[in-house]
């Protein structure tokens, strides 16, 4: 045996004895990448335009998305009435653009242009598109599901059990409900982390009603009925996931800055506002409830409930979901204490589920977002519920740092809804909820 031979069969042997690396993180696919900005337009009469613009990695595609908002603009911007200032008495058409990943490849947009006249929605209408970004391909929903015709009755049931339990006060129009069922497979769809979303018009069932109808479903509910491919872009078992929470709200200033935010980065979070704000900014919960948003109870006032009666406690829920199905047509599916004092809330027996953290970023002491990221990498873990509050100066520029970072580190944001649905829980009145991973509700 030569001598080099000798020294590549120990170099070998080194190598095969020593620790393998960490697997390197699973970030953003290049396919899957997408740059957002917008641009403001002051028209004559004072009305503003907002239009975004999508940049992704097919040219195709945004000429295609971009092209549907600046159609809804060349029908709509000349209708706006002139504003009698800029703020409250403002009038605004928003073109929207709304992205979510999933699987390896594929790219959910919804497209929206909104009116609104002194902060009160006037009109919304939509569009959705989803691609396979590497192929450019539209996926539809009967790619999707193939021509299982159990798996289109289960979504006909589904889509109307939902929509009829808006606005719970009245009952929707039921021609125009049978015509929606009848024509499921047209449904506007956007595919999430953990969940299907089919979009309808709440103006179309309950006249008046401006904002959206979102029925959702959960992967695990309809992976059964799936194609192949479609189970496969929608398995995203390999990614982290992280649910993202924001108290207080809503605040005219900081909550709308953070959602610009989230919009520009494809991410949905979880927000627990206080019912007695939500009349005085009903615009507001509209726009995070029509974002895609989970909307929860923080509680109907700020009150520290161990100096509360328990009479008094046992009001809130009932006076949060009065204040909030006016505004979006549903109640809040569960609570956060302020400050986190839930076992008064459950000797009084309030009647909700309880939403606690497993990770706070004590960014309502003011901490600065290079600060708060520090933390986030060194503490942040699959599974984890991240209190945040929307209320704070610093909260856009706080997600603008931290959640690029995730999203590089291989985690994907979901709502509350989507990560417990991850691991089948089911959320239980009077139960208290940290976090969820493998089924761990438990403190971290």
């Amino acid at each position: 045996m030569t001598k080099c031979v000798k020294r590549i069969l120990i170099a070998l042997l080194v190598c095969a004895l020593l620790p393998l690396p960490e697997a390197a993180a699973q970030g953003v696919p290049d396919c899957q990448r997408v740059k957002m900005s917008y641009k403001d337009d002051t028209q004559q009469n004072q009305s503003v335009v907002r239009q975004w613009t999508v940049e992704t990695a097919n040219a195709d595609v945004n000429e295609t998305l971009n092209g549907i908002l600046s159609g809804y603009r060349a029908e709509y911007a000349d209708t706006l009435e002139k504003a009698g200032n800029k703020t409250t008495k403002s009038s605004r058409l928003d073109l929207d653009i709304r992205y979510s990943l999933t699987g390896d490849s594929w790219i959910s947009f919804l497209m929206t242009a909104r009116i609104t006249y002194h902060r009160q929605f006037m009109k919304t209408e939509f569009v959705s598109k989803t691609f396979d970004m590497e192929s450019g391909e539209e996926i539809t929903l009967s790619d999707i599901f193939g021509n299982d015709a159990s798996v289109w009755d289960f979504l006909r049931n589904e889509a109307k059990r939902q929509i009829s339990a808006y606005f719970p006060d009245m009952d929707p129009d039921a021609d125009a409900l049978n015509d929606a069922i009848a024509h499921i497979e047209t449904t506007a769809f956007t595919l999430h982390p953990m969940s299907m979303v089919l979009h309808f018009s709440a103006d179309d069932f309950y006249p008046g009603r401006h904002t959206l109808i979102e029925v959702t479903l959960m992967y695990p509910d309809i992976w059964h009925g799936m194609t192949d491919d479609a189970a496969r872009q929608t398995d995203n078992s390999d990614k982290k996931m992280i649910a993202f929470t924001y108290d207080d709200g809503p605040m005219r200033t900081q909550t709308t800055r953070l959602l610009n935010k989230l919009k520009e980065l494809g991410v949905r979070g979880t927000f627990f506002v206080i019912g007695n704000r939500i009349e005085g900014e009903m615009d507001l919960v509209q726009r995070e409830h029509d974002e895609g948003h989970a909307i929860a109870a923080h509680n109907w006032t700020h009150a520290d409930v161990t100096k509360v009666s328990a009479k008094t406690i046992r009001t809130y829920r009932d006076k949060f979901d009065t204040a909030l199905i006016k505004a979006i047509g549903i109640p809040s599916r569960y609570d956060r204490v302020p400050y986190g004092l839930y076992p008064q809330m459950v000797k009084a027996q309030a009647g909700w589920p309880y939403i606690q953290w497993s990770l706070d970023t004590y960014d309502w002491r003011g901490r600065s977002a290079n600060n708060i990221l520090s933390k986030i990498k060194k503490e942040a873990t699959d599974g984890d519920i991240v209190l945040f509050h929307d209320i704070k100066d610093l909260s856009a520029d706080i997600a603008g740092k931290v959640i690029p970072y995730l999203l590089e580190e291989g985690f994907m944001l979901v709502t509350i809804d989507e990560l417990f649905a991850r691991d089948g829980v089911t959320l239980e009145n009077e139960q208290v909820y940290y976090r969820c991973i493998d089924g761990d509700t438990s403190r971290k």
